[in-house]
């Protein structure tokens, strides 16, 4: 399956939402910069995140790693995810399955 067809398809997964204010980080592959932001939806399939402080907004189809700050339990929680959509300072991210990822550049470390 082509990257097209699995955005298609992660677009079309609709899979229940539940409301957060998490806040969190956003580094995208292969770059250095840091996105801090907010991410106000989950689904068992990808987030929304708010942008909270960054001149950059990833691209549709940019390979991300996301850091969530899990308050209540005071831990965080990273993930790989795609972007699969974009507006203003909002963006939608599908999540990746570590058995379905090819790493083209890892993200440099902090």
């Amino acid at each position: 399956m082509n990257e097209k067809a699995d955005l298609k398809t992660a677009i079309s997964q609709a899979a229940k939402r539940h409301p957060t204010q998490e806040p969190a980080r956003i580094q995208i592959y292969g770059k250095k910069e840091i996105l801090f932001c907010r991410m106000t939806n989950l689904s068992a399939t990808g987030a929304f995140f708010e942008i909270l402080n960054s001149n950059y907004t990833p691209r549709i189809g940019e390979r991300v790693s996301v850091t969530v700050n899990l308050k209540k339990v005071q831990k965080s929680h990273t993930l790989t995810g795609q972007v699969v959509w974009s507006k203003g300072s909002g963006l939608g991210i599908a999540f990746i399955k570590q058995n379905k990822l090819i790493y083209k550049t890892a993200p440099k470390s902090v």
